[in-house]
């Protein structure tokens, strides 16, 4: 899948070693989502224009090629027609560098008829050049001055995937002016098209400061209704939009009113319905989510046909649930558009469950760009890494109230830039690595390997450590990283 979301060209024969070239660095390679039969993979040539190329199979011995002319410094590659639960193996290259020897294995599909997919955006921040320089944008990446650009091509690549209808949870504005509502109005909205959209109000939506029109601009010019929370039969399905926002205030809220509403419209329609709100209401963000959180989840316990929960507000991929009040039921937050990954969600409804994934916008180069500046202390990978989540926050199967999401571990060597650059050179000739930001801004970290399994990447960890003869560790994906284990010299 190039830029503009297609397959332009493809070879395929038998996995062999390349002939190398150290002038390329495959860096910041990351599996950005898993479907039940499709998979997504990035990276970056950094300044060095090449051809997207990988090999992949169910046989690690036994990979086909898969090539992409397009020379750029930005490569994104679409894996199709795989196997339910299946593993699969893979490794990039370009321009003869390689990248490590990587698996994932593909989601369970839900039994029964396929019904509809909606798309899921958030903090889309449409700025008009006048951004309101918050926290976001000057530490973290918000790309204020791409906000428009961003949301209109995360609605094409949106809509390139079939999509029936679009939810959008917040944020829409920056500070709720009239040229923003206007804007998103004439100008952003109508992209969508013949494809229906809904609309939750965010915080930034309701600013009132100075001109900003709050809630009265969202209602009047965008939202096409009379008030801030609606509800919406799509296919025999609820869509509830809730209302956690008030005036100048970051932080969620659901007024007592308003449980009582969302209370009602579960019992009285026992229709399957999904639930959707500017900010979280579950997971370790509740301190900038919605402020009475257990509340809402009390009201909504005793409703099986409850499906999933939707927000954005924290500019980041997370899926979490509570056992104790609310099962299995997925609370997933969505990524901005305006800020790394600067993506969208897509969720395909069956009978019997749905999948979520989460996409990067195809423009990878402001993607990137939204890495890059993240400038805490402490560097850019943290940050990043923070917002982009784990596999599992990408990618899950709910099936029958049951949660199916993928693992990934990875084997790392943290190093100073320099030397990371030397190692990543000596694993060309051996069997591949990449290169990312690490905690440390003046280290970087080499990407020995990615498994679906711990037990697979323990069994790989053995061998890297003898080969290479370092302290190689193993770390979850989206969490801390399992003490190493030294390997005596």
């Amino acid at each position: 899948m190039n830029s503009t979301g297609k397959l332009t060209s493809e070879n395929e024969n038998n996995y062999r070693p390349c002939r190398l070239s150290y002038d390329t660095l495959i860096s910041n390679e990351e599996l950005c989502t898993v479907g039940y039969n499709h998979a997504v993979i990035t990276w970056v040539t950094p300044q060095q224009p090449a051809d997207t190329t990988i090999y992949f199979g169910e046989q690690r011995a036994h990979l086909t090629r898969r090539t992409i002319n397009d020379y750029t410094e930005f490569h994104w590659m679409e894996l199709d027609n795989l196997k339910p639960a299946t593993r699969y193996w893979y490794q990039v290259a370009s321009n003869t560098g390689k990248g490590s020897l990587n698996s994932f294995i593909t989601l369970p599909k839900p039994k029964g008829k396929y019904l509809f997919s909606y798309a899921v955006l958030s903090d889309i921040h449409i700025a008009c050049g006048n951004p309101t320089k918050d926290f976001n944008e000057i530490y973290f990446g918000k790309l204020s001055e791409y906000s428009n650009d961003l949301f209109i091509q995360c609605i094409l690549d949106s809509k390139r995937r079939n999509i029936d209808l679009a939810v959008i949870t917040g944020d829409l504005t920056d500070d709720a002016s009239r040229q923003q509502y206007l804007e998103l109005r004439d100008l952003l909205l109508p992209y969508f098209g013949d494809t229906p959209y809904l609309l939750c109000i965010g915080n930034h939506d309701k600013y009132i400061n100075n001109s900003s029109l709050g809630e009265k601009g969202f209602i009047e010019l965008v939202a096409n209704r009379e008030k801030t929370t609606s509800t919406v039969m799509f296919n025999d399905y609820q869509f509830i939009l809730i209302d956690s926002c008030k005036p100048n205030i970051n932080k969620g809220y659901i007024d007592p009113g308003q449980l009582k509403w969302i209370q009602g419209m579960l019992k009285s329609n026992r229709k399957p319905a999904y639930l959707f709100l500017h900010h979280p209401c579950n997971g370790p963000d509740t301190w900038f989510g919605v402020k009475n959180h257990m509340e809402f989840q009390r009201i909504i316990r005793p409703f099986a046909n409850v499906r999933g929960i939707f927000s954005g507000h924290i500019h980041r991929n997370k899926v979490t649930t509570n056992k104790f009040m609310t099962g299995n039921l997925p609370y997933v937050e969505a990524p901005a558009t305006v800020q790394f990954p600067c993506g969208y969600g897509i969720v395909r409804v069956y009978e019997n469950g749905f999948i979520y994934n989460s996409y990067k916008v195809s423009r990878l180069d402001l993607s990137e760009m939204s890495r890059d500046r993240f400038i805490l202390k402490g560097g850019n990978a943290l940050l990043s890494r923070y917002s982009f989540g784990g596999l599992g926050d990408r990618s899950f199967s709910w099936i029958n109230g049951q949660l199916f999401y993928p693992r990934q571990y990875e084997l790392t060597v943290t190093l100073d830039q320099q030397k990371a650059i030397e190692l990543y050179k000596h694993t060309q000739s051996v069997d591949g690595a990449s290169l990312t930001a690490a905690g440390n801004i003046n280290k970087s970290k080499v990407i020995l390997g990615r498994f679906d399994s711990l037990q697979l990447a323990f069994r790989s960890h053995w061998y890297k450590s003898l080969v290479y003869q370092m302290d190689v560790a193993i770390g979850k994906e989206d969490s801390g990283y399992i003490p190493r284990m030294r390997n005596k010299k």
